[in-house]
Parts: C-alpha cells; sequence; structure tokens
C-alpha cells in the first residue's frame, strides 16, 4: 500500500508538471507569440527612453504577466492598458495587478491587438515579432493621436526610420508625422 501511495504522488506531480508545461509552452502557440519576459531594469530603461510621463496612457500589445504595465504605473504615474490573447496570461496578469493593488491604474483585457481601439493611447508599447508589427501596420495608424509615441523593443517596424534607437539598438522610438503616417525611407 505505501509503494502504491508513492507511485501515485510521483504520477499526480508528474500530470501536473505536463499540465503545467502545456500551459507555458504549448498554449501560447495556439494563442499567440511565445512569451519572452522583460525585466524590470529593460522595462523601466524603455519608459525612460520614450520619456514617459505622469498621467499618460500606456498600452501594452501583448502584455503577458502585466509587468511593464505594473512599473508604468508604479514607478512613473501612467495609466496602463494590457492586450493579452493568452487567458492564463491574462487570468495570471490580473491577479498580479490586483495583489499590487493597482487596479485603478491598470487593467488587463482579454483581446486580440487587431480588435482593440487605440485612440486614447499616449505611448504604445510593442515587444512583438517583425511579422506581426508587419501585419498591425498600418491597420492601426489611423487610430492614433498625431502625439502617440510608440515604442518597440527588440524588433523595429520594418522600412521605418525610427525617430530615436538607443546605443545597443534594441529599443526604437517613433513618432506620427501629421497624425496618420510614420516616417519612411525614401
Amino acid at each position: 500500500p505505501r509503494a502504491f501511495m508513492s507511485s501515485s504522488i510521483f504520477l499526480y506531480f508528474l500530470l501536473g508538471f505536463v499540465l503545467l508545461a502545456a500551459a507555458v509552452i504549448i498554449v501560447p502557440a495556439f494563442f499567440g507569440a511565445p512569451w519572452h519576459p522583460t525585466s524590470k531594469k529593460m522595462v523601466r530603461r524603455i519608459l525612460d527612453f520614450c520619456d514617459a510621463q505622469p498621467g499618460e496612457k500606456i498600452v501594452d500589445l501583448g502584455s503577458g504577466d502585466g509587468r511593464v504595465l505594473m512599473v508604468a504605473a508604479q514607478e512613473y504615474g501612467l495609466h496602463g492598458t494590457g492586450l493579452e490573447i493568452d487567458p492564463a496570461k491574462v487570468a495570471w496578469s490580473r491577479r498580479q495587478v490586483k495583489r499590487a493593488g493597482l487596479e485603478h491604474r491598470v487593467r488587463i483585457l482579454h483581446r486580440n491587438v487587431f480588435d482593440h481601439d487605440y485612440r486614447d493611447a499616449d505611448i504604445l508599447y510593442i515587444y512583438m515579432s517583425h511579422q506581426a508589427i508587419d501585419r498591425l501596420f498600418p491597420k492601426i495608424l489611423d487610430q492614433l493621436k498625431p502625439t502617440t509615441r510608440i515604442v518597440c523593443y527588440r524588433f523595429c517596424i520594418r522600412g521605418t526610420l525610427p525617430d530615436k534607437v538607443n546605443a545597443d539598438k534594441t529599443i526604437f522610438l517613433y513618432s506620427l508625422n501629421k497624425g496618420k503616417h510614420l516616417d519612411r525611407y525614401q
């Protein structure tokens, strides 16, 4: 009986591990891009780079665990909206936001980035692949205010000249030209 209980516990542990791995690794392939969390130190560099100001509204496309928005709210005084298609990450990030007491400044939406209205965004934070960015632009440009800043981490908007690039070429800042178009290479 004791050996049977030990093997049962091991099987439950193994099953739990497989389910967790499926939730973290396999499920995102069906709901969107794989998750690559950004360190809080890098989030601060990104927010400093785009000159984030208290009271501004930031939209995080593919917000993962919500850390970008939580740092933006706690340390920079921003109001944040996270768009996340993976329901497990939505649930987790909402829990983290609530735990941090930031529900009044941060909201996480279970939404595809193609189904959102970006009209209120002061800052668009994008950590997505080139393929996803290519699909997103120019579709959403008509929704953005002339003053919206677009900050991309690791992946630039192809065919578009950024206003500013950091020294290690991992942060790209874009501003709108006349409210509807990004500056383009000639």
